[in-house]
């Protein structure tokens, strides 16, 4: 064997030394480095948030003159955010703590248009858009993404001009399959410009996307006459005719990231050629890979939070300290546990787990048992309640395309034998309001000259049998002769398996209908399944709630017979009525309050002699939060924050955390 020199072995001794030592300080520094890096994380962490707000006038400073405040500017200040909040918060505030909820269900994805609530709500806490409502006040508007909208030519044209430095942050690799390929151009922050808000406005407008969030805005943007791009940071929006809701809607504008959707992950164009103004307002080619997008499963951020992910236990965001208005993100981080059942959730903030939590009203005396309970008595913390009448309703839909539900007398006889003060009374213990039709009791919109159809099963009987609807057999269910068909009155109701009161809904209405000779099969689905049947109006009848706008009330989403046969829309029971139809189309154009209100309520009485729901209830809402939730409050109640507020329902965007 061959032996090397001794001198050789001492020198190679001392090379491993050496390089045992500079592996050694690599390491130290590192850790070093990383020790300071958390230090200066948790230094940015304490600073006062009102240090971190740059002034505006710094953040263009190539457009000074942008900040002038001129006559011709829609957008206003906010003053609750320039003045009271801060006067609230105090001037060592900083943003701490993470923000714990809880969703029921999870969403099948996170497409950008998403018609489910829950999803939207995350959407905007990721996202912008172009003007905002002042804090607390309806048909308000204040800067955003925008800091001057300018109306010309009598209400036709409307000039926005965004800010600068709003950026889309980067994708990330973590929220991909392994070995998912992603081009680098994806991994950078890019900014938000004109052309964003003009990609989402075509998307929109794509007769191809048919998802059904796109389709529902489809339904009022669809007298935009063109946007044009004048630079990256201007565009025009042109009306057909001067609109009502012209402003607002061109307000409520928001960005669709160009950077993402108009690539496949390798990032390949989808539409090599798209230099044509319209490309991505006809191209059917971009609408089914957007609607099958490789990233719906992903919220691109550019907002006051950024999205972190989702599994199937939870959704995460965190604060974006990029972002322009620090004021819109008081907390580090947020998490919203993903939960099969409203008992799961309630369990979760009877553990501490959760900062708030809307408890359904069948629950109520549960709350009542724990707040007696030891469990509650040993916690250090207390539960606030606050009660409010939520801005949604609950509703039967019959889908008029099917033999059973053509007919405005039948479907009134379906109300007639449904006792509705029975449901609220033994399934929300009593926390609901009857209603009639589909504007909320507190506005102006409702027609209060209307009383809900009443319970009378004997009248519902007689009418169904003036509309030829018998029980020709005495089996006990109604048959009728249509054609050279005896069609029995036998139908499915499809409701929300996990969802508590729905099931209970359901059980009783479909005993109340067998009361007047009319079998239901009941099917409970799940969020995935249930928005795939209301989408492809692949139903009989179906319970479901609607979370209403803020005004003006537009009823076009769902009553325009123009959605009746659209895939996607939320007129999903194919509703058409050639006078509702005009009064909608006349409020696009009244600016007369007066005027305004005699055609909501004919609106009103024309729904409540179709009845194509039936309307059961509007929920009365029980809020639940922790005594270290701070802020919460109803900005309607509170006239001496906020003069002139008129918004009934709690706003916890700024709310914050006592602990961290």
């Amino acid at each position: 064997m061959y032996r090397q020199p001794l001198f050789f072995v001492i020198l190679r001794l001392i090379g491993m030394i050496a390089m045992l030592f500079v592996l050694f300080m690599m390491w130290w520094s590192m850790g070093e480095q990383e020790s300071s890096l958390k230090e200066i994380k948790e230094s940015l962490k304490a600073v006062p948030i009102f240090k971190q707000m740059m002034p505006a006038q710094n953040r263009t400073v190539s457009r000074p003159h942008l900040f002038v405040q001129e006559e011709g500017n829609l957008l206003q200040p906010d003053l609750y955010y320039e003045k009271v909040l801060p006067r609230q918060l105090g001037d060592n505030f900083y943003p701490h703590g993470t923000l714990q909820g809880a969703a029921l269900g999870k969403p099948d994805n996170l497409h950008p248009f998403s018609n489910w609530s829950q999803v939207n709500e995350w959407k905007d806490f990721c996202s912008v858009t172009a003007s905002r409502p002042k804090f607390g006040i309806y048909e308000t508007m204040s800067p955003n993404a925008a800091i001057k909208i300018e109306e010309k030519s009598g209400g036709k044209e409307f000039w926005v001009t965004l800010r600068e430095g709003v950026l889309w942050q980067p994708l990330e690799k973590k929220w991909f399959p392994p070995g998912f390929e992603l081009a680098d151009e994806f991994l950078k922050p890019h900014p938000v410009t004109a052309h964003d808000f003009k990609f989402y406005f075509d998307a929109i407008m794509n007769p191809s996307v048919s998802e059904a969030g796109a389709v529902a805005l489809r339904t009022y943007f669809k007298d935009v006459e063109s946007l044009e791009v004048i630079d990256d940071l201007t565009f025009i929006v042109r009306w057909k005719a001067p609109n009502y809701a012209a402003k607002l809607l061109t307000g409520s504008l928001r960005p669709l990231a160009s950077f993402v959707y108009k690539y496949f992950p390798d990032g390949e164009k989808i539409v090599k050629d798209d230099q044509a103004a319209d490309t991505y307002r006809k191209n059917t080619i971009w609408a089914f890979n957007f609607l099958n997008h490789w990233a719906k499963n992903v919220i691109v951020s550019c907002g006051a939070w950024i999205f972190e992910g989702m599994s199937d236990k939870e959704i995460s965001f965190r604060r974006n300290p990029d972002h322009f208005f620090p004021l819109d993100a008081l907390s580090s981080e947020r998490v919203v546990a993903i939960r099969s059942s409203n008992d799961s959730i309630w369990q979760d903030f009877k553990e501490e787990r959760l900062d708030t939590y809307q408890i359904p009203p069948e629950q109520l005396l549960e709350l009542k048992q724990f707040l007696a309970s030891s469990q509650y008595q040993n916690q250090k913390s207390k539960i606030n309640r606050l009660d409010f009448l939520g801005q949604s309703y609950l509703y039967v839909g019959w889908n008029e395309k099917k033999k059973w539900f053509e007919s405005k007398i039948v479907r009134r006889a379906l109300t007639m034998a449904i006792d509705r003060e029975r449901i609220i009374r033994q399934t929300l213990n009593g926390q609901g309001d009857m209603i009639h039709g589909t504007f909320l009791k507190s506005s102006p919109a409702n027609n209060p000259n209307i009383q809900p159809w009443p319970f009378n099963p004997r009248e519902a009987s007689q009418l169904l049998e003036q509309e030829g609807w018998f029980d020709r057999d005495g089996s006990g269910i109604r048959s009728k002769k249509i054609g050279s068909e005896i069609i029995p009155f036998s139908f499915t109701l499809v409701y929300y398996v996990k969802n508590v009161t729905s099931k209970a809904i359901a059980d009783y209405i479909a005993g109340a209908l067998k009361n007047v000779g009319i079998r239901v099969e009941l099917k409970g689905v799940d969020v995935a399944d249930l928005s795939k049947v209301f989408e492809d109006k692949d139903f009989d009848a179906l319970i479901l709630g609607w979370t209403m706008g803020s005004p003006p009330e537009d009823p076009r989403q769902l009553w325009s017979s123009e959605g009746a046969d659209v895939k996607g829309s939320s007129n999903a029971i194919g509703f058409k009525n050639k006078e509702a139809d005009e009064i909608i189309n006349r409020l696009d154009f009244e600016k007369d309050s007066e005027k305004r209100v005699k055609l909501y309520h004919r609106f009103d009485e024309i729904l409540h002699d179709e009845q194509p729901y039936t309307f059961l209830y509007a929920p009365k809402s029980t809020l639940l939060y922790r005594d270290w939730m701070k802020n919460v409050f109803v900005p309607e109640r509170r006239q001496d924050l906020i003069p002139g507020a008129n918004v009934p329902v709690p706003e916890l965007s700024v709310s914050w955390l006592e602990h961290d």
